[in-house]
């Protein structure tokens, strides 16, 4: 064995994957297959791999794969992998989403992707993270919903006073701004994007989404980062608003992890993304580095064929 082990999918064991749950396998092998110069592998082969590179029993393994028959279940078409226990076989396919899907799988927190991050770079992936949910939050309501990203810096002219900022918010939401202290020192109160849906009469007493995109492992800590009480000072809100928490990554169906989450906020994870996404008309185009990110892979990989 080489004193530096390659940080490919060949040797996985040397990346901190989190292998603690099934559906971090299952990250595991879509990422294999995504990369894969074949775009399929066997199940017989993928149970070797998993077993010599990661260390993951068979059973485990076979799990895993259930996992991925209940993703395909849940997206359909717009899932970009073709699940076949039954003829002992996965593959990758052109999912009309399948740019969004990856760049999510590879901002999912302690991925084999985000291992090749430097810190310079968590910044500008929570920004793409922020406008993919952007995209997908405009959908939430269907058709006439509205989306804004509040975090700063904004490619939409939000002034970088956060009083400034709420008298801004407000013009574009449709509201009027409430009379609450706007602490100076605030970037963005906890809130990374805004979902809302106007109706046409313009009157008050439409819904409204504020929004917490994180990239991190940590959940549990930011469901608190928005104060719906404080917001309701802001911004003169007719309704409560609805407040979420998105997240590029996926929560297992087992155990009391979403039960957890969902008691305090709205939980948008990737496959609820996706969902969203898919309501759009606006073309999935390819996502530079999300696409630099498979290259790089690609190249460590070398000759070995998934």
């Amino acid at each position: 064995m080489n004193s530096q082990p390659r940080p490919t999918l060949k040797g996985t064991r040397v990346l901190d994957v989190d292998l603690e749950t099934v559906e971090s396998i299952g990250d595991w092998i879509e990422l294999s297959l995504l990369v894969s110069p074949s775009g399929h592998i066997t199940l017989d082969r993928l149970f070797k791999l998993a077993e010599e590179e990661l260390g993951v029993e068979a059973a485990r393994t076979s799990l895993a794969v259930g996992i991925l028959e209940s993703r395909s279940t849940v997206l359909g078409d717009l899932y970009p992998f073709v699940v076949r226990p039954d003829i002992a076989v996965l593959r990758r396919r052109d999912a009309r989403l399948i740019h969004s899907y990856t760049a999510l799988l590879l901002l999912t927190p302690k991925s084999i992707s985000r291992q090749l991050l430097s810190p310079q770079n968590i910044g500008a992936m929570g920004e793409l993270f922020e406008e993919i949910a952007e995209r997908a939050l405009a959908k939430l309501w269907g058709v006439g919903g509205s989306a804004i990203r509040f975090a700063f810096p904004s490619r939409y002219g939000r002034p970088e006073q956060f009083d400034q900022a709420i008298d801004w918010l407000a013009k574009r939401i449709g509201v009027k701004p409430g009379h609450g202290y706007r602490p100076p020192r605030r970037k963005d109160g906890g809130v990374d994007v805004v979902a809302w849906r106007q109706f046409r009469d313009r009157r008050a007493g439409f819904p409204i989404a504020l929004a917490q995109c994180t990239i991190q492992g940590e959940k549990y800590t930011k469901t608190t980062d928005i104060d719906t009480r404080l917001w309701s000072t802001w911004l003169r809100m007719d309704n409560d608003p609805l407040s979420l928490l998105v997240i590029p990554g996926t929560i297992p169906r087992a155990g009391t992890q979403w039960d957890q989450l969902t008691s305090v906020v709205t939980v948008i994870e990737r496959l609820r993304l996706i969902e969203l996404l898919g309501r759009a008309e606006r073309t999935d185009e390819p996502i530079e580095w999300a696409t630099m990110a498979l290259e790089s892979l690609r190249e460590r990989l070398g000759a070995a064929e998934i």
